[in-house]
């Protein structure tokens, strides 16, 4: 197998755009539902770590899989396809080598796409909306955010002293503080579509804090011109909250801010058409259905598309499966999806975009082609393959045991 990174380590968000915690799946007694290889780079890791710690990490994990070869700094080009009996299926995919310039082509017998944005699916001729287009309005997305970090805290001052009456829902646990919305209220950002309307803070190993506060509408997250707007916006206006801050929140009084994520964080770009797709009632409603991979519980949580909107859901946890259909994508055979692009609503994405699911959608993908190349399967279509769904659901069940 050959494992292919279009940047020079593994991780992506969480290395890339420094996100440095888990938005984890709970059940009601807080206890998680989901387990398998999240479980080991939970371990590994802890709740709050940093993205050399994670690049670190994963680097060991696949070193310890013989069957996987890396290669990094790779980028998909383009894929070719056959088509028979109106079926597409996926035979090769070329890469551009980020330093050489150099182009190679590696012909597949399955393809796992597991890209934030759906990339290989596209370039295979999968159908995809872009954002909220579902909901007829418009194809606008969920604000983007680049993470930053603030030394001179004084984090046992600042842990001890959440007060829910002054700051709103909120608290501090641990490494992690979150919350502090109704001190971010009154704050006025320098920028028209900028938002800040609560504080995500975890305490890294060497002292300082990392932040993800700072959401920069109306950025389209598949244009570099827009994502490089947007880093410029939030380096401007990381000092200026920081500012703020100093003087309303305790344990704040020396902050300073300190590096920004080399990435923008973008948390919507497309959503691919699938076989089945993963709808806000599922969401809410806690629907687990038959051919169900694993399970999920994070609340919809949906950043402004523009800066008047507010949330549009309670942030209530609902635990729902994520169906195998979702990540097939229609009318290819042998491709699977495990990313923020699977086939989702704008909505239900809100909650099934985070990392610990899509790192159960890629196990799940691990186990779907090793268990397809044993029976000749193909992925679409999945009426007669019932018999099959049951062998991923049984080794998954195994695995996570």
């Amino acid at each position: 197998m050959v494992l292919v990174s279009a940047d020079d380590s593994l991780g992506g968000t969480l290395t890339g755009a420094m996100m440095d915690q888990w938005d984890l799946n709970l059940a009601p007694d807080g206890a998680s539902v989901e387990h398998g290889i999240f479980d080991e780079m939970y371990a590994r890791l802890g709740d709050v770590f940093t993205p050399a710690a994670a690049e670190r990490s994963f680097a060991e994990m696949v070193a310890g899989e013989p069957n996987i070869t890396v290669r990094y700094d790779d980028a998909p080009v383009s894929a070719d396809t056959t088509i028979d009996d109106g079926a597409r299926r996926v035979t090769a995919v070329t890469f551009r080598d980020a330093r050489s310039g150099e182009i190679e082509t590696l012909n597949a017998s399955y393809v796992i796409d597991a890209t934030d944005d759906g990339d290989v699916a596209v370039l295979a001729g999968a159908r995809y909306d872009i954002g909220r287009q579902d909901s007829g309005i418009d194809e606008r997305t969920q604000a983007v955010t680049e993470m930053f970090t603030v030394g001179g805290i004084d984090w046992t001052s600042l842990a001890a002293s959440y007060d829910a009456a002054r700051y709103g829902a909120g608290g501090a646990l641990g490494k992690r503080a979150w919350g502090y919305s109704d001190i971010v209220r009154r704050y006025r950002p320098a920028f028209a579509n900028v938002v800040v309307r609560d504080l995500n803070l975890g305490l890294l190993a060497d002292g300082d804090v990392s932040v993800n506060a700072i959401d920069i509408c109306g950025i389209d997250g598949l244009d570099p011109k827009q994502l490089t707007e947007a880093k410029q916006q939030s380096e401007i206006e990381a000092p200026r909250l920081v500012a703020y801050l100093r003087t309303r929140l305790p344990g704040f009084e020396d902050a300073r801010v300190g590096i920004f994520a080399p990435d923008v964080y973008v948390r919507e770009t497309r959503h691919i058409a699938g076989t089945e797709r993963l709808t806000t009632q599922d969401v809410w409603d806690g629907r687990i259905p038959a051919d169900s991979i694993g399970l999920a519980s994070y609340p919809i949580d949906l950043h402004p598309i523009v800066p008047s909107d507010e949330p549009a859901y309670a942030p209530e946890r609902h635990v729902y499966g994520i169906p195998f259909g979702a990540l097939v994508p229609k009318g290819l055979t042998n491709m699977l999806l495990a990313s923020p692009a699977i086939s989702a609503s704008h909505l239900a994405s809100g909650s099934a975009r985070v990392i610990p699911t899509t790192i159960e959608e890629g196990e799940a993908d691990g186990f779907a082609v090793a268990i397809a190349e044993r029976h000749g399967w193909t992925f679409e279509p999945l009426g007669h393959q019932e018999p099959v769904l049951a062998d991923i659901r049984h080794d998954l069940e195994h695995d996570r045991a």
